[in-house]
């Protein structure tokens, strides 16, 4: 048997044994790790059975039905072509996609609904391809930092609408670098990094990150706090204030502390409240087919409470940023008008994105094709000074 007939058999094992889990399990990935454990890979043999894993769940609508042959061949031709999958790509791939196969099952039929704007071309493409990897230079010399990235193989393009964001293509672990060893970059998704700096935190500002998680978007307030600035960054995951303690330590970071029962008054609250995650799609296509209606409609009243929870610690004048990566106005416009409505002592404040991102009336949402991103939502509200 040729290596690639081997890597064939292998992909429709490693099919098979998640199959059972594609349209019912949040933690599918955990499946395709244990799998990959299993089989001893190599670090080359990892990366082709991911990207066809990955693929094979963006599509699943017209795989899972499929007989083995015409399953691999679809997932050859929609894979992302990379030095671990080009061979695999080449030998099993389609000419084209057969007509038959309709982009629009690819996404879940209540986004008609939530999301009428992701069924268009531009963002539906996006939301059906694999994720860039954008970085956050933090620190230190952005032509050094630069110079090892490119000797490490990484090809680095800067956006050209945030300067802080770079984005690598490439096959290696950046966070095997030296810069990332020595917090000068972080891994933060364009979209991401464009959300603070659309609000503006005001250097010397007391700010809480209310749902802090690991720490990417903290690190980054507390950088536009600067010095003077103080961030209280409060999660009820330990483990997740655990990894951000560490990140803190790693960029140099003096101004965060973390708050386990966050008291008194902030000139801001930022709340990156959890939510379905339909906004990472092209990093967890899982997703797609394992968020219901139902899901959605436990968010948003979770994310109601967190609102009408934190709102109470913003000083008279102060700032309440909600943020979302999902792309479900009943997570995004719907809680910010429902909280309005409860609280009419609330207004939208205006918001400052960079071209080509355009806020509406309740806040900005950032769509995949818009920087080519993540999606995501944040609103930005004033409580009415004394």
């Amino acid at each position: 048997m040729s290596r690639l007939d081997n890597q064939r058999r292998l992909f429709l094992d490693l099919v098979e044994t998640l199959r059972p889990h594609w349209r019912r399990d949040r933690n599918l990935p955990a499946h395709l790790h244990r799998w990959l454990l299993g089989r001893r890979a190599g670090s080359r043999d990892r990366r082709l059975y991911r990207e066809l894993a990955y693929t094979a769940i963006r599509i699943l609508p017209w795989i899972e039905h499929e007989s083995p042959e015409r399953l691999v061949a679809l997932v050859a031709t929609c894979a992302t072509p990379t030095p671990a999958t080009q061979e695999f790509i080449d030998r099993f791939r389609l000419p084209a996609i057969p007509n038959e196969y309709d982009p629009q099952q690819l996404l879940p039929d209540w986004v008609a609904d939530q999301c009428p704007a992701a069924l268009a071309p531009p963002h539906r493409d996006a939301l059906l391809r694999r994720a860039p990897l954008w970085i956050r230079h933090q620190r230190g010399s952005a032509a050094g930092i630069r110079d090892e990235l490119i000797a490490s193989g990484w090809l680095v393009a800067p956006s050209d609408i945030l300067h802080t964001a770079w984005r690598l293509e490439g096959e290696g672990d950046v966070t095997r670098t030296a810069a990332y060893a020595d917090g000068l970059i972080e891994i933060q998704d364009l979209g991401s990094q464009l959300l603070l700096p659309s609000v503006g935190p005001t250097t010397g500002e007391h700010w809480l990150d209310a749902c802090a998680g690991a720490g990417g978007k903290t690190l980054q307030l507390a950088q536009l706090l600067g010095p003077e600035g103080r961030v209280d960054a409060h999660d009820i995951r330990s483990h997740a204030l655990a990894e951000l303690q560490q990140r803190v330590h790693r960029a140099g970071l003096r101004n965060v502390t973390i708050a386990m029962q966050p008291q008194g008054s902030f000139d801001g609250v930022l709340v990156d409240a959890p939510c379905t995650g339909s906004g990472t799609w092209r990093r967890s296509p899982h997703l797609k087919w394992t968020t219901t209606r139902a899901d959605i409609v436990r968010a948003a009243a979770v994310q109601r409470d967190l609102l009408e929870h934190y709102a109470a610690l913003v000083r008279p004048g102060g700032r309440l940023v909600y943020a979302t990566c999902s792309l479900c106005r009943s997570e995004n416009d719907n809680v910010v008008q429902a909280f309005l409505t409860a609280h009419p002592e609330w207004d939208v404040l205006s918001l400052r994105p960079p071209p080509p991102l355009h806020p509406g009336s309740r806040g900005l949402t950032i769509l995949p094709a818009d920087v080519d991103s993540d999606a995501f939502f944040v609103t930005c509200l004033s409580r009415a000074s004394l």
